[in-house]
């Protein structure tokens, strides 16, 4: 009978868990369906969605596949309370095409490709200093557009 016990409790932890990520990213997809998604026109969206929530002190990287003969729209948004996020757009021998810190919550970055590539964005939010104790959260988006040259 315990080992029941502990079976149904792990179990409900985990469904907490999974609907508690799902509700997150639910939150982050509208945040960013509202603040960055009409800065794609006029490039199709390449259909992925890359999107957390993130804390100060945090970093993240996206690898993106890049082909020739496309133009590309590269937007990143973000939660204001994540202010001056880093971000850079480097290859895999860490040249570095951009790089540049994020005023407000949105900007966006138009590409020319003349060689398909994989390349990596990375994105570096800088340490708050935190009095109250209590660690705050935002959403940061990466979308990606392309149309042809």
């Amino acid at each position: 009978m315990n080992y029941l016990k502990k079976i149904i409790a792990v179990c409900f932890v985990a469904t907490v868990t999974f609907l508690s990520y799902n509700s997150a990213n639910a939150q982050c997809k509208g945040f960013t369906k509202r603040n960055c998604s009409q800065e794609l026109s006029p490039y199709l969206s390449n259909g992925q969605f890359n999107g957390a929530y993130m804390i100060p002190g945090e970093s993240a990287d996206v690898k993106i596949n890049f082909n020739q003969g496309l133009s590309y729209r590269l937007i990143i948004c973000a939660d204001p309370f994540l202010e001056n996020l880093n971000y850079s757009l480097k290859d895999e021998n860490g040249l570095v095409y951009f790089s540049d810190t994020l005023k407000g919550t949105t900007t966006f970055t138009d590409l020319e490709v003349t060689q398909s590539k994989p390349l990596t964005l990375s994105i570096s939010i800088p340490e708050k200093e935190n009095t109250t104790g209590i660690v705050r959260n935002g959403c940061v988006s990466v979308l990606v557009g392309f149309k042809e040259q």
